[in-house]
C-alpha cells in the first residue's frame, strides 16, 4: 500500500512539473534575465558560462540501510549509519522553465547492519554505488541578478537510477565472508537493481560561483538482498553446498525454536543524508570600485 502511494504522489509531482514547465514558456521573459536579453538560449558549449547553464557539485554524509535485518527508519538506535560521498553535475535550461533542473549523480556508499532480532543473530556489511538521473525542481525560480535570488532555495528531487550490491556476512571466529556466491538461501542473485528515489533539500546562494546544499533522500530498490535475507523459511542444511554456506544461513542462537529468517513481501531500500558544495560555471564575478571595495556591476544593471 505504501509502494502504491508512494507512485502516486510521484505521477502527481511529475504532472505539476510538466504543467509548470509548459506554463513558463508561455510566458514573456523579462529583459536582463539572460545576457543582452535574450529570451531562449541554446545549450553550447559558449553559453554554458554566458548563461549559468552547468553546476557540478560534491558533496559528503551518511547512509543508512532499511530491511530484513533492521528496525524502522523512525526507531532511534534501530539502524546503523556509515560513511557516503558523491558527486554530478546540474544542467539548467530555459526550455523547462526557471525552476526544473536535469541532474546526473554518482555515489559510494557503504551499508550495514547488526540484526534487530538477536537470536536470529544475522548481519551484513557492503561497499555500494549507484548511478542516478534526476529531476530537480527549485521552489524560487531561477534569476539572473543575485539580488533577486532568496539566500535560501528548497528543492525536491525525484529520479531512477542503479545501484550495486554486494554483501558480506561474518563467521562466528569474527572473519567476515562474501555471502552472494554461498546462496544461503538456495536462491541465485546479481548484483545490480534499479532504483527510484524522492527527496528534497536546501541550497543556500552564497555567490554567483559557490553555493551550499543539504538533502536527504531515500532509495527504493527491486531487490530483497542487499542484506543477503528474504526468505521466510530457512532452507534445509543438507541443501545447501558446504559448511560456510550452512552456517550462515543459519546464525540463530536456538535452532530449535527458529522464528523465520526474512520477509518477502517488502523490497530492501536506503536513506542517503548529504551535505555538499556547488559550482556554477559563469561569466559573474565581483570587481572592485573607485574606493576599493568590491562591488558586483551586474547588479547596477536595469531590466
Amino acid at each position: 500500500m505504501f509502494k502504491s502511494l508512494f507512485v502516486r504522489l510521484v505521477f502527481l509531482f511529475l504532472c505539476i512539473v510538466a504543467v509548470d514547465a509548459a506554463a513558463q514558456t508561455q510566458r514573456k521573459i523579462y529583459k536582463g534575465q539572460y545576457h543582452r536579453g535574450k529570451a531562449t538560449p541554446d545549450i553550447s558549449l559558449k553559453n554554458i558560462s554566458k548563461n549559468e547553464l552547468l553546476t557540478i557539485y560534491g558533496t559528503l554524509g551518511l547512509a543508512s540501510y532499511n530491511g530484513d535485518l533492521s528496525g524502522y527508519l523512525w526507531q532511534v538506535g534501530s539502524n546503523s549509519y556509515r560513511p557516503q560521498a558523491g558527486g554530478g553535475v546540474i544542467l539548467r535550461t530555459a526550455y523547462l522553465g526557471k525552476r526544473l533542473n536535469l541532474r546526473a549523480d554518482v555515489r559510494c556508499f557503504r551499508l550495514y547492519s547488526n540484526d534487530v532480532h538477536e537470536g536470529r543473530n544475522l548481519n551484513f556489511r557492503s561497499t555500494n554505488w549507484e548511478f542516478l538521473a534526476l529531476g530537480q525542481f527549485d521552489i524560487f525560480p531561477y534569476e539572473k541578478l543575485m539580488r533577486r535570488r532568496t539566500k535560501i532555495n528548497p528543492y525536491v528531487y525525484g529520479g531512477i537510477g542503479l545501484m550495486t550490491y554486494d554483501p558480506w556476512g561474518q563467521l562466528p571466529n569474527g572473519r567476515w565472508h562474501q555471502l552472494r556466491p554461498l546462496e544461503t538461501e538456495n536462491v541465485k542473485y546479481g548484483n545490480v537493481a534499479f532504483v527510484y528515489t524522492v527527496g528534497l533539500g536546501f541550497k543556500y546562494n552564497y555567490s554567483y560561483r559557490w553555493n551550499f546544499m543539504l538533502e536527504a533522500g531515500y532509495r527504493f530498490t527491486t531487490t530483497d538482498y542487499i542484506d543477503d535475507v528474504s526468505s521466510e523459511e530457512y532452507p534445509d542444511p543438507a541443501s545447501l553446498q558446504n559448511s560456510i554456506s550452512r552456517i550462515m544461513s543459519n546464525k540463530s542462537f536456538n535452532k530449535s525454536a527458529q522464528t523465520g529468517r526474512g520477509n518477502p513481501k517488502y523490497k530492501d531500500g536506503y536513506a542517503i543524508v548529504s551535505v555538499g558544495l556547488t559550482y556554477t560555471f559563469t561569466r559573474h564575478h565581483a570587481t572592485k570600485n573607485r574606493k576599493g571595495g568590491l562591488l558586483d556591476k551586474n547588479l547596477l544593471r536595469k531590466n
